[in-house]
């Protein structure tokens, strides 16, 4: 995430300055309390469209899942015949990049789940417009862990950080929560 916004023009700016904006509504709310004693509070109830916007463009946009099914009973799907025992390889990334779907899909844009919050295909509504942990039996179980790892880890998202008393704090650019 950090990388493929360092490449736009704008850089990590937009994040930086809705978290600094973010933290500085919570200290005003929480005076003489330390952000970072609260930081799963603080996360589960700021208001960050930015942020929450560009972690699922970042998995929508890097992410790429492979599962295998296995055909239970013949079937014709998609006009192709599937025999059972058959092993079907799902590749959830054809979503990520289906121009029905994504309005150009290969470009990384941040903002693209704040400008579109509902998405379809031939006029019907997709739920799962974005699989970056797969889906059914073989969802990724880690993916709840993974999704805190920059708040819980911040040298999980790679190279150094400077930390600030909480190990889930980290230093980036200007904003010393980013």
């Amino acid at each position: 995430m950090i990388a493929l916004n360092l490449q736009r023009k704008d850089g990590l700016q937009p994040l930086t300055d809705e978290i600094d904006r973010a933290v500085t509504s919570w200290k005003q709310q929480n005076p003489g309390q330390e952000i970072e004693d609260h930081l799963n509070e603080f996360v589960s109830i700021a208001e960050l469209p930015i942020l929450t916007s560009t972690i699922q463009e970042t998995l929508r946009y890097a992410t790429s899942v492979m599962s295998i099914r296995r055909v239970t009973e013949p079937i014709e799907f998609g006009g192709y015949r599937f025999d059972m025992g058959d092993e079907i390889v799902c590749m959830t990334r054809s979503v990520h990049l289906d121009e029905e779907i994504h309005e150009n899909p290969s470009e990384y844009d941040p903002e693209r789940y704040m400008k579109q919050k509902r998405f379809s295909k031939n006029g019907k509504a997709i739920a799962n417009h974005s699989m970056p942990w797969g889906g059914g039996v073989s969802m990724c179980p880690g993916r709840s862990v993974d999704s805190s790892i920059p708040w819980d880890d911040p040298h999980a998202v790679g190279g150094s950080a400077d930390r600030i008393r909480s190990p889930g704090i980290l230093r980036i650019g200007n904003s010393k929560y980013l």
